[in-house]
């Protein structure tokens, strides 16, 4: 079990190949990432920053980087984005404060468009258009996403024309090939419904971490857990169903007359305890209590 104490921040604002590391001073922050459709955001606060650099950072700085976890365990990258909006401000006489919103690939979300005429129109192909058409934006393609697509749809028989903004082509490829698409920290990513990022099961437990009980719910099993970088959106964690507090419908539950008894059911537990992650909210803050990870989870077998 890797060590939860000591907590660490990497904090570095930057633009090209110039940067400012804020990594010593007071943090507080959450980030929101999701597992389709819409960008990952973050909120981080700096406290008591001297006059030019807060100055600096509304001013010269368009992208923002932070690491959380642990001195003498684990550590790692759980945002990546562009600045969207600074404020300063004053929480009392005697701290200030510089609060920094941003978003992951928001430009590439909104505004990315496509404009190609492709020879033969596999789902590769029109995968890789995309991705050129968003490289302008910073975006690369994640290794695993072409394997993740696969082969579904074949090669259309004639030419394919491309056209429009990004977010919807890449839907359509998702239904197409059953798959989830996401921007993660830069990085466009597909992963099967019914599958998983590649890696190990986070397990979360009583000795791991875990923080009050596992709820049952409409939109999936929430688990909350101290801070653990590990935790990636579409990856898969681990828990003991027996510590979820479970729920279900009666046959006699009042419903609306337009709502089909599947419009109110909950998630299903996984007889394994394995679940995949659909979103993950990182908060913390390096001088007070707040140091939590909270997840909504699906099992894989609820995934599509």
């Amino acid at each position: 079990m890797p060590n939860q104490y000591l907590r660490k921040v990497g904090l570095v604002v930057s633009t090209g190949s110039k940067g400012l590391d804020l990594s010593s001073m007071r943090i507080r922050f959450k980030t929101q990432n999701m597992h389709e459709g819409a960008p990952n955001t973050a909120w981080i606060r700096v406290y008591n920053l001297a006059e030019n650099t807060a100055q600096s950072i509304q001013k010269e700085f368009q992208e923002v980087s932070l690491q959380a976890g642990y001195e003498d365990g684990n550590f790692a990258l759980i945002f990546k984005g562009q600045v969207m909006q600074v404020k300063k401000g004053r929480e009392s006489n005697v701290d200030s404060y510089v609060d920094i919103i941003a978003a992951d690939a928001l430009l590439a979300h909104t505004f990315g468009f496509v404009a190609k005429s492709l020879d033969s129109a596999s789902q590769a192909d029109q995968v890789r258009a995309v991705r050129d058409a968003l490289s302008a934006q910073g975006v690369t393609l994640a290794p695993d996403a072409l394997q993740a697509v696969g082969t579904t749809g074949g090669v259309l028989p004639r030419g394919k024309v491309m056209w429009g903004l990004a977010s919807p082509l890449l839907r359509n490829i998702g239904d197409t090939t059953a798959t989830t698409w996401s921007i993660q920290n830069g990085v466009l990513t597909f992963i099967q419904k019914s599958g998983y990022k590649s890696g190990e099961a986070v397990e979360i437990n009583s000795q791991t971490g875990m923080v009050g009980i596992p709820e049952q719910s409409l939109q999936g099993i929430e688990i909350k857990t101290l801070l653990n970088p590990l935790i990636a959106i579409g990856g898969r964690v681990k828990i003991n169903n027996a510590d979820v507090n479970q729920t279900t419908n009666s046959a006699n539950s009042n419903r609306a007359y337009w709502q089909q008894p599947s419009d109110r059911m909950y998630a299903s537990t996984a007889a394994d305890g394995i679940y995949r992650v659909l979103v993950c909210e990182h908060s913390g803050d390096t001088r007070g209590t707040e140091w939590y990870s909270s997840l909504t989870c699906l099992s894989l077998d609820g995934a599509s």
